[in-house]
């Protein structure tokens, strides 16, 4: 019910490999095609290194480490890293376009409910 007022980050297409690609050339003497290739044999090796039991470092983003649960089902943990961590939460990234509810990022969790309470008087909720 209060997500009704609690602000998301927009989802919007998934930056894949091709995509990526065709950004990192415009910045490169690379052509997408080149640069397509070096990514997918990144992606390739990052595999056979996660099936070996390693963890998979991309510097500045994100460790990758295999995780094995009860049973034997494995999943990959993500750890990010604490740097790009904190380069999200400048506040002027966050801009309407990207966050619904954007008025709502500075409410507290008691303001929120105290909108939902004034909007929804036969559902109150709790404070």
């Amino acid at each position: 019910m209060l997500n009704a007022f609690v602000q998301v980050v927009r989802k919007n297409l998934p930056l894949d490999l091709e995509k990526m690609s065709g950004r990192m050339s415009k910045n490169t003497t690379y052509n997408t095609q080149e640069i397509y290739s070096i990514l997918r044999l990144y992606v390739d090796e990052s595999n056979k290194a996660l099936q070996f039991g390693e963890t998979v470092k991309i510097d500045g983003l994100v460790s990758m480490t295999p995780n094995m649960k009860v049973g034997g089902e494995v999943d990959i943990s993500l750890r990010g890293d604490r740097a790009a961590i904190a380069g999200l939460n400048n506040p002027t990234l966050w801009t309407a376009d990207k966050v619904t509810n954007h008025a709502n990022l500075s409410k507290s969790p008691d303001e929120l409910i105290g909108m939902w309470n004034t909007d929804h008087p036969d559902d109150l909720v709790e404070e």
